[in-house]
């Protein structure tokens, strides 16, 4: 190739890189892929300078190359995880090693050969990895594969990582979560594309009430979890970062098809399931199958390469629908005969199927493109609880599809890695029945502030259609010129679409007391009666009518923009230093040119006129004085559809470091201090236009003062090599801010709140007989400190086994009065608000697993045991009353513990070629009755007695379901080859 040529390539390349820069994105591939670096000595000397390094893929034949520096260090950039070959000078062998998702490996080569023949690793090939600041754990394939699971979801893996809980709730909806911050905080990159939701609740796309996973799990070679300190490339984050890389084929062509079976005949069944059969009420059967295959190879070998995978499963999700109190109505016929009637067995739906194709090219030594699509389709059929009647069932639809474009283009001494994509994702649930929800309820004093559920029936008002698409172009620029330093930058320019529409209140929802007398409901089929009657029938003292809210539409865009650099520097052979800043901006997070309707403002405007609690507003005073009283000026929530600015101040400085105490990897420590934001889910914004919708409705306003949620993270620990294990010991605190919430922004004439309690709101609304006024502010906190801890032990083929320990020890706390980290925080405001345990995250929490492939009989034995303290409760305790400053109150109760040992045994045997897998998963083994859901509401005597199911009679203390399920065996079948 001539001089020319190569000046003209390059200059070529050299332009098309800037204008990607200048247009496009981080977070790239970088976050998934490894990075080799070291220095190369031979027969005790530097190597010198321009002496060739190459590793070379063992299953695709990839190629990687640089060039050393006069210090004899080398950075290889950009590596997909797998095995390689290392080689120096121009050697036709080298050493082997195998490198981890986004792993930054320290590898010194050195050869006794001055004249750099082939070299060897120093150290253990186990401990090459330990030189970083950020605190994560790697989950390898073997251990997604060999972990029992309920359902094939390759994030129940995730909480292997001290700080993290992968949670199923009685719905069988997924959720990840770090600490006690938000759920909404998580992200998930596969192959270096974050998967975040940016309009609904999860943190990821399509997991709000989804009992789907994200994505194949057949596809996903292996993946990183991290819980703090990561580096600048990573965005849309505050607490956990997944970072996952996919399968690729290879020079041979390898596959796998596969499937699972079990059911309500292989389902032991809960206490409260015991308790309805004995009632007569017999739990549905049910089935769930999955199944998949994979498959990938080479159109070309060493040059174009394609993998394709799918994951579908169906799940018969039974619930038993009891009625409870109906004790207290022995005699009454009523409607209580006709609840009774709607108890039984209801058989709901849930039905996903994901699909995942790759190329992979090889255009020469030095460029590389990716081209992947992804689509994910699920459909259910539910109901909300037990307590809901089959009427009140919902259809929902959460479809996904993506596809990725990817680029890489090395020179000796730096990598750019270039990404366009497209995204689109669709939530839509629909409600089958049009009729009104009527929540009935017993009260033991006939009042609605009073009350323990019975049934709820007629229809769901949920009817809502939810969609996020958009474009992204990305580019990232790694520099290893400069000796001691791997120098990243990356900008990106990402345009997101929301189109939202429907309503959650399709149909009105009525709370009413039913009369233990006449067994009828304080409702007569349009308005309250009882005492108390309000002028308009929408109230009493039994009853409470919240109107149907009209569906709304709104349609806007959102450019988000990001820059970052980041520089690991070598300054020393022990002491690193990882110096990183990131700047991010969205123009229109949150539906800017919303304008607050001129109805709702003139109410707020309107003479108060009000008495709450005897208390009278002076002749002449406004709402909005009555509100300014109570601190609230509601001028900074009207908008007028300039008055809201986009947040400028989303710069967040990373900065960490790690010390190798011996040289020898053996002892690392390391710590550091960083910021990371996260943003707000567009809803919020469909919230206010829809609520501010309704004629004389409530009226939901946000703050036009935007601010976008941030963690500051600051760690400090220690690895240390202990034999064959690694262990890694961690301090970590982190403290949330900016997070989003909803409060209650009523207040009595004199500003304050009346006689209610410091637990309810003042319930009421505006003058002009407007509903509640809600506001929506980025004033909540949450933090927590923690110790991690977590021992390893590799897996070798020589010792057949691996295991890994996760223990945290977790102090945390939140400012939201519910105690979670729920969006609504009716009662901030009040004298109780300030710092108040968090409802989740347990206070201790183990978990174990691993697996051993040397069994008798050529068997694979492994499992995962989980024990928890349980989540703190916030029990709501009125024996003082019910009404006035003294009445009910928010009191911290324990929950029982959580206690989970799974198993799996497999036993493989070669056909034709290829390895044929039977494999018996028992999860629950000691059918553990998790209690995770209670009913946290106490009154009545001081000390009543027991219920069976450990709650008190009169307290409505009670146990009302199980987290996970009991003792379940599961069947498998899979065939590689």
């Amino acid at each position: 190739m001539s001089n020319a040529f190569t000046r003209k390539h390059w200059r070529r390349h050299a332009l098309a890189t800037a204008v990607c820069f200048a247009l496009a994105g981080a977070a790239s591939a970088q976050t998934s892929n490894a990075t080799v670096r070291g220095t190369i000595t031979a027969a005790g000397a530097t190597a010198p300078a321009g002496t060739e390094v190459v590793a070379i893929n063992k299953s695709t034949g990839s190629t990687y190359r640089t060039k050393t520096l006069a210090d004899g260090s080398y950075v290889l950039l950009g590596l997909n995880p797998g095995s390689y070959e290392i080689r120096v000078a121009g050697a036709s062998s080298g050493s082997e090693v195998t490198l981890s998702v986004g792993q930054n490996a320290t590898l010194d080569l050195s050869s006794t050969d001055a004249k750099l023949g082939t070299v060897v690793i120093q150290g253990s090939s186990q401990r090459q990895g330990v030189i970083d600041s950020q605190v994560g754990t790697t989950v390898s394939n073997k251990m997604i594969e060999a972990i029992p699971q309920a359902t094939r979801n390759f994030l129940s893996a995730a909480d292997f990582a001290p700080g993290v809980r992968f949670d199923t709730d009685a719905g069988g909806n997924t959720r990840l979560r770090g600490g006690s911050q938000n759920i909404d905080a998580v992200n998930v990159f596969i192959d270096g594309v974050g998967h975040k939701n940016n309009i609904l609740r999860g943190g990821l796309t399509g997991q709000d009430t989804s009992q789907g996973n994200p994505f194949p799990q057949t596809a996903i070679a292996e993946y990183r979890v991290l819980t703090q300190n990561y580096k600048a490339e990573f965005d849309q984050v505050s607490s956990v970062a997944i970072t996952a890389v996919t399968k690729s084929g290879g020079n041979e062509t390898h596959g796998n098809i596969y499937g699972n079976r079990t059911g309500s005949n292989w389902t032991s069944l809960s206490p409260i399931q015991e308790r309805d059969e004995a009632n007569g009420i017999k739990p549905p059967s049910y089935k769930q199958i999955e199944g998949g295959f994979s498959i990938g190879g080479a159109i070309k070998p060493d040059a174009l390469h394609y993998f394709v995978a799918y994951d579908g499963k169906t799940i018969e999700k039974p619930r038993q629908l009891t009625a409870m109190n109906l004790d207290k109505y022995p005699n009454s016929p009523g409607v209580i005969p006709e609840i009774a009637a709607q108890q039984g067995s209801f058989k709901g739906r849930f039905k996903e199927d994901l699909l995942f194709g790759k190329l992979s090219a090889e255009i020469d030594d030095r460029q590389r493109l990716d081209l992947s699509t992804t689509l994910r389709r699920e459909s259910s059929y539910s109901v909300d609880g037990d307590r809901f009647a089959p009427s009140t069932a919902i259809n929902n639809r959460n479809n996904e599809y993506r596809v990725d474009l990817s680029h890489e283009y090395t020179g000796d001494n730096w990598l750019n890695e270039a990404r366009v994509g497209r995204e689109r994702s669709k939530w839509n649930p629909q409600s089958d029945s049009s009729a009104p929800l009527i929540r009935n309820k017993y009260s033991p004093t006939n009042a609605i502030n009073n009350v323990q559920d019975i049934f709820f029936t007629g229809g769901s008002p949920n009817a809502q259609d939810r969609s996020q698409s958009g474009f992204y172009l990305k580019d990232d620029l790694s520099y290893t010129g400069k000796a001691g330093h791997v120098i990243k930058g990356g900008v990106q320019l990402k345009v997101m679409k929301y189109d939202l529409s429907g309503t959650a209140f399709r149909v009105p929802t009525i709370d009413t007391v039913i009369n233990t007398t006449t067994g009828l409901p304080y409702y007569n089929g349009l308005t309250c009666t009882g005492t108390n009657v309000s002028s308009s029938g929408l109230s009493s003292d039994q009853c409470n009518i919240r109107l149907a809210i009209p569906s709304v539409s709104v349609s806007f865009k959102n450019k988000q923009y990001g820059i970052y650099l980041q520089d690991d520097w070598k300054v020393s052979k022990q002491l690193e230093l990882n110096l990183g800043a990131r700047w991010d901006y969205e123009d229109n997070m949150l539906n800017n040119s919303y304008a607050t309707p001129a109805d709702r403002i003139a109410a707020l405007n309107a003479p108060d006129g009000r008495t709450v609690d005897g208390i009278t507003a002076p002749p002449g005073q406004t709402y909005v004085q009555t509100l300014a009283k109570g601190g609230i000026n509601i001028a900074d929530y009207i908008s007028t559809g300039d008055s809201r600015k986009p947040f400028k101040g989303a710069f967040a400085p990373r900065l960490g470091g790690s010390y190798d105490v011996f040289g020898d990897k053996a002892s690392v420590i390391y710590g550091g201090w960083g910021r990371s934001y996260d943003r707000r889910m567009a809803n919020n914004a469909l919230d206010e236009l829809q609520k501010n919708a309704a004629p004389n409705g409530e009226i939901w306003m946000i703050k036009n003062k935007f601010k976008m949620p941030f963690a500051d993270q600051m760690s400090l620990g220690l690895r240390q090599a202990l034999g064959q294990w690694n262990m890694d010991v961690a301090v970590s605190n982190i403290h949330a801010k900016n997070q989003f919430f909803w409060f209650n922004g009523n207040r009595d004439p004199n500003g304050g709140f009346g006689n209610s309690n410091n637990i309810d709101p003042l319930w009421g609304g505006a003058p002009r007989n407007y509903g509640t006024l809600v506001l929506g502010d980025f004033v909540g906190e949450n933090k927590a400190t923690s110790v991690f801890l977590s021992l390893e032990k590799p897996y070798t083929a020589a010792s057949g086994w691996s295991m890994t320990v996760a223990y945290t020890h977790t102090d945390a706390k939140t400012t939201n009065n519910e105690w979670s980290d729920d969006i609504f925080d009716w009662t901030y405001g009040k004298a109780s608000h300030g710092w108040h345990p968090s409802k989740d995250a347990e206070k201790n929490r183990l978990v174990v697993g691993g697996f051993y492939d040397k069994m008798p009989w050529g068997m694979q034995l492994s499992g995962k045991l989980t024990l928890g303290d349980g989540q703190p409760r916030r029990v709501i305790d009125c024996h003082t009353g019910f009404s006035g400053v003294n009445g009910c109150v928010a009191v911290p109760r324990g929950s029982d513990n959580y206690r989970q040992l799974d198993m799996a045994l497999s036993k493989s045997f070669k056909v034709y070629g290829g390895d044929l897998q039977i494999r018996a998963d028992v999860l629950n083994l000691f059918n553990t009755a998790n209690w995770g859901y209670y009913d946290d509401w106490v009154g009545g005597p001081s000390t009543p007695p027991k219920n069976a199911l450990g709650g008190d009679n009169d307290h409505f203390d009670t146990r009302t379901g199980v987290r996970g399920s009991m003792r379940q065996f599961k069947l498998g079948v899979s065939y590689t080859f």
